[in-house]
């Protein structure tokens, strides 16, 4: 009986049965898939490094964009400003207020240009975000000036009604003084 039983399950799960294959086709699966997780992998470790070397030459570029000696031409005229400060202390004085009344707007370009033309890796793509955030913040600072010019009206009716209306104010009256306080405010 043994002699029948033992072929029959050698034939079904050796390596020519039905079990065997189905085992065989199960390895051969598992083994394409990890081949293909493992090229996948190689090759976005290729992408990564070849994006690393492109942006590592683009900021070395825009670090090479100008030359030593022009970098330098720009620092000597700062140290030149330096130096009339500290040798002429009295006339400098009127010369750093007259740099106070330059608009910000026009100092924040010049920096810009300045820092880029020192090679800071803040050129093309961030001079972009520098003038968008100016435009902000420039808007920012004109929202502020608008929202603190608004004048608190409860205090001013309250003061009005004591001082000039002790007895109580009509509606015309009200309107009145509203549309001059709206006025006042640039509404």
């Amino acid at each position: 009986m043994w002699a029948i039983i033992i072929p029959l399950i050698s034939s079904l799960i050796g390596e020519k049965g039905p079990l065997g294959q189905y085992f065989k086709i199960k390895s051969d699966q598992v083994q394409a898939d990890q081949e293909f997780k493992l090229a996948l992998l190689k090759s976005q470790t290729e992408a990564s490094i070849a994006q690393s070397v492109a942006d590592t030459t683009q900021r070395s570029n825009y670090l090479n964009a100008t030359s030593s000696g022009f970098r330098q031409g720009t620092f000597y005229w700062i140290s030149a400003i330096i130096l009339y400060s500290i040798l002429f202390p009295n006339k400098a004085e009127a010369l750093w207020y007259n740099f106070s009344l330059i608009p910000q707007w026009v100092q924040y370009i010049y920096l810009g240009m300045l820092s880029v033309t020192w090679g800071l890796p803040i050129a093309k793509e961030n001079i972009g975000l520098m003038f968008s955030s100016i435009g902000r913040g420039m808007s920012a600072r004109r929202d502020f000036k608008l929202e603190k010019a608004k004048l608190d009206r409860d205090v001013i009716f309250k003061g009005i009604r004591n001082d000039i209306f002790p007895k109580g104010m009509t509606q015309t009256q009200v309107d009145s003084i509203n549309k001059a306080l709206d006025l006042g405010e640039g509404i």
